[in-house]
């Protein structure tokens, strides 16, 4: 494999979590949380626009990964692992759960407890993938990899928007830190 190859399933992968042998996603999720935590620019008019090239690079890098990335078969946590929902999204393709876990930081503040509550939503709203959401997934090839995460994204910050506005210091709360 030469660099430019490694580059790419580091990007693909999201830092290599995507080889995570139980809930890759989730995996990729709490690393996105980490990143962007020490990267608050990210988080911020103008910074927070970034999303929109990340999604169109992250649907081009997912096409190409499709049929060339797929999770180990024979390691032994095999039967702690859950089976692909559809084979167009192999399970170390990761990039989609950055994006979405992206979109759901954008509404919440630097605070420890607002990272931990957009983490726990986008979660939720990308296992279960209500409104539709579950939809998008048919998507051709990297799309419907990517929009399925960007729509779990949006619903999430939807609900920690709400939360927000009704209780703003429970998202704002950051432990004494």
């Amino acid at each position: 494999m030469n660099i430019a190859q490694w580059i790419e399933r580091a990007i693909v992968t999201v830092l290599f979590t995507g080889f995570s042998p139980i809930s890759p996603g989730t995996a990729a999720s709490a690393l996105t949380c980490v990143i962007l935590w020490f990267v608050p620019g990210a988080m911020q008019w103008p910074g927070g626009l970034l999303i929109v090239p990340a999604t169109f690079a992250g649907a081009w890098f997912s096409t190409r990964a499709i049929g060339v990335l797929s999770a180990p078969r024979n390691t032994k946590f095999k039967s702690l692992r859950r089976p692909n929902p559809t084979p167009d999204d192999p399970d170390p393709v990761t990039i989609d759960e950055f994006v979405g876990q992206w979109i759901a930081l954008l509404a919440v503040p630097h605070a420890i407890m607002g990272f931990a509550a957009a983490f726990v939503m986008f979660r939720i709203f990308d296992v279960v993938k209500p409104f539709g959401i579950d939809k998008l997934q048919s998507l051709p090839a990297g799309w419907g990899i990517m929009v399925d995460d960007v729509g779990a994204g949006f619903g999430a910050a939807v609900v920690m928007l709400i939360i927000g506005y009704f209780f703003p210091a429970l998202l704002a709360y950051n432990f004494g830190i």
